[in-house]
């Protein structure tokens, strides 16, 4: 402990205040000691932290954790940024370098560095739980389908922009950069669009380029292929309006140079082969699966947006090749000194060289390492993949007796405060500055999380106006006579157009209001409409069921007649057998007699009494009148018969002649009444 803080602890504990007596025992200065005693003046540490680095301590403590948190979000802060954050909690303006000074003080935790841009997209598929599931659905298939790893594959495409030329460090003249003659490094400038299908093999071999130029579909030039070696060189070329890949192509490179190349390895297509690729609709459409299926082809897709971390050709290969490129296109650059410019014809020497330096056994090793697949070691990317969690570690403020408070609550501060307020003992000068600490700390916090709270909200605000569907201003107000030409707002029109938009959107709700309206009336006929189909139906149903039963009834009480007539008849039949009977053994008497001339006539049905005129009960009840038949004359009556005799079949009638012996001639009319079989 330095003396002038001896010196302060024993007048704090001391009866009788001397400043000088304290002064020369603890060998220090007089002035200073009354200046720190009575609060006149700062220690040293608290005033470089007051006037030196505009925050204490713990407040530049809890900017260090809050960047640490932004970090692992994946939004570092800007110089600039933190710069704003530093005003926010000091309630002052700081000084341009402030930032970088705070980075130095703090170097240990934070650092300063460039960064390119990281798509949002690609950094919320940067989760290991998919990563996961995708490890697991290639052993799947590997186990499965036993396949080798000389049957597995992994295929994607890289763009050439011809003539552009990527980052590249130079050395440059000073004075030329400082008098702004040196713009940059030059380069040919040639934007035609070339795309390079890949596919490597876990054997480390690859498969031969397959190129598209941009151009007319189908017209490969031949002045393209002037520096092409077919016969130690092989590669395959086609053309696309954009240069860029096609459900066509993607099929042509699927049958002509993967299937071509892989299917002896595959044993002529017996085995399976696994094609690993990203999800481009160029070789992901039903065409492309449809053969691979047919062809025991099986193709597995990364997860969107992670081709960055699985895939092996974008982790080991297509940099290097880029790399390459770019190193022979700066050389033909300085060797032709920017007189020549770079056309389709140059293309294939600068690339074919950059494939023979990059696509080399050894990246393709590392490319499957890297991405977990051979060996299959899924930790290998799991292993990288950040938790997307905050760190919650406490930040040590380098005061172990003098911390402060983590998330206080308001039991807690009062607590505090409390303490050092009664306490007069020599501990009571820890207690304050953890209370100091802990109330900058509490400051620093809200500020931050003020800042942020605002960020959203602007966020909200911005994401709501981005849903809404922009219109053009000519929509609003726009030039009478040619209404397609180019225009010009000025403030004038720009306030017209926004009044009118106004206007009309206020007339669309309005129509949009009477729409609804009129919908629901049309519902409301509907729905009457509908009520008087059921009704109109119900009656139907009734009228219906109405005659089923009326036929129901007709119909029991025809089986009621059938049955009763059956019954009668079998009554009859039971009533004339004695009769029968006596009339057969009458009979038999009667033909011994030489006299009688007899005619036999069968009629059904069976009767019981002699043959009289019958008719049928409903007719008898329809005319109740009505005389059973007209008496014949007394001339051509006929003969009552002298000899009935009937049976279960068959009646048989005898007639008695008047001496004569033939038989009679005429049916008797009575009989015409009877059904005769």
């Amino acid at each position: 402990m330095a003396a002038i803080d001896k010196a302060l602890e024993f007048l704090k504990t001391s009866g009788s205040i001397n400043y000088a007596a304290t002064a020369k025992k603890f060998k220090c200065d007089e002035t200073t000691l009354r200046r720190r005693h009575q609060g006149k003046q700062r220690a040293r540490r608290d005033a470089d932290s007051l006037y030196k680095s505009r925050l204490s301590k713990q407040q530049e403590q809890d900017l260090v954790t809050y960047i640490r948190k932004l970090s692992l979000r994946g939004i570092p802060p800007t110089l600039s940024m933190v710069r704003n954050f530093a005003q926010d909690i000091a309630k002052i303006e700081v000084g341009k370098n402030w930032p970088y000074s705070f980075v130095q003080r703090h170097r240990n935790e934070i650092d300063c560095t460039w960064f390119d841009g990281f798509d949002i997209a690609r950094r919320r598929a940067d989760n290991a739980s998919r990563y996961r599931a995708y490890f697991d659905l290639i052993r799947e298939k590997i186990d499965k389908y036993d396949i080798s790893a000389q049957n597995t594959y992994n295929m994607d495409e890289k763009g050439f922009l011809l003539g552009v030329i990527n980052r590249t460090k130079r050395v440059f003249d000073v004075n030329a950069k400082r008098q702004g003659k040196l713009l940059g490094a030059s380069q040919d400038g040639n934007r035609s669009w070339i795309t390079f299908l890949a596919c490597i093999c876990q054997d480390m071999t690859s498969l031969p380029p397959f190129l598209i130029y941009q151009g007319k579909p189908g017209q490969v030039q031949d002045t393209w292929l002037t520096d092409f070696d077919p016969e130690h060189q092989s590669a395959f070329f086609s053309t696309s309006e954009t240069g860029w890949t096609s459900h066509e192509l993607g099929k042509e490179w699927l049958i002509g140079v993967f299937d071509r190349f892989t299917k002896a390895k595959a044993r002529n297509g017996r085995d399976y082969r696994l094609l690993i690729t990203d999800g481009h609709s160029s070789h992901i459409n039903m065409d492309f699966l449809d053969w691979c299926d047919a062809h025991r082809i099986i193709v597995a897709v990364f997860p969107p947006h992670s081709t960055h971390r699985l895939q092996p050709l974008d982790v080991s290969l297509f940099g290097p090749l880029s790399t390459a490129y770019t190193n022979r296109l700066v050389q033909w650059t300085s060797k032709t000194q920017g007189l020549t410019g770079l056309s389709k014809r140059e293309f294939w020497v600068l690339f074919w060289g950059a494939l023979e330096a990059s696509f080399t056994p050894e990246n393709i090793a590392s490319g499957w390492r890297r991405t977990g697949l051979k060996p299959f070691d899924p930790d290998v990317v799991l292993s990288q993949v950040s938790k997307n969690t905050d760190d919650d570690s406490d930040v040590e403020s380098g005061l172990d007796d003098s911390i402060a408070l983590q998330e206080p609550t308001a039991r807690e501060l009062r607590r505090l405060v409390d303490h050092v307020v009664k306490q007069s003992s020599v501990s009571s000068d820890t207690g304050a500055r953890k209370l100091k600490r802990t109330l900058e700390s509490l400051q620093a916090e809200v500020e931050l999380l003020r800042h942020e709270n605002q960020g959203l909200r602007e966020t909200i605000i911005r994401e709501k106006q981005r849903r809404q569907r922009g219109k053009a201003l000519k929509d609003y107000i726009f030039d009478r006579v040619d209404p397609n030409s180019a225009q010009v707002f000025s403030p004038q029109k720009i306030a017209q157009a926004r009044q009118k938009k106004v206007e009309m959107e206020a007339q669309k709700e309005e129509e949009a209001l009477q729409k609804r309206t009129e919908k629901a009336l049309r519902q409301k006929r509907v729905e009457e409409q509908k009520q008087q189909v059921l009704e109109r139906k119900r009656q139907r149903e009734e009228k219906k069921d109405r005659k089923r039963r009326e036929k129901a009834t007709k119909q029991l009480e025809r089986e009621v007649n059938r049955q009763l007539r059956i019954e009668m008849k079998k009554q009859n039949l039971r009533s004339i057998q004695p009769k029968h009977q006596a009339r057969q053994n009458g009979s038999d008497g009667l033909e011994e007699n030489g006299g009688i001339r007899d005619e036999i006539i069968v009629v059904l049905p069976t009767i019981t009494q002699p043959p009289v005129l019958f008719k049928p009960p409903n007719e008898a009840l329809s005319t109740p009148n009505t005389k059973a038949s007209t008496p014949p004359s007394h001339k051509t009556r006929p003969k009552r018969p002298s000899l009935v005799v009937e049976s279960g079949r068959e009646v048989v009638v005898a007639y008695r002649d008047s001496g004569r012996s033939q038989r009679n001639r005429k049916r008797p009319r009575w009989l015409d009444d009877f059904e005769v079989n």
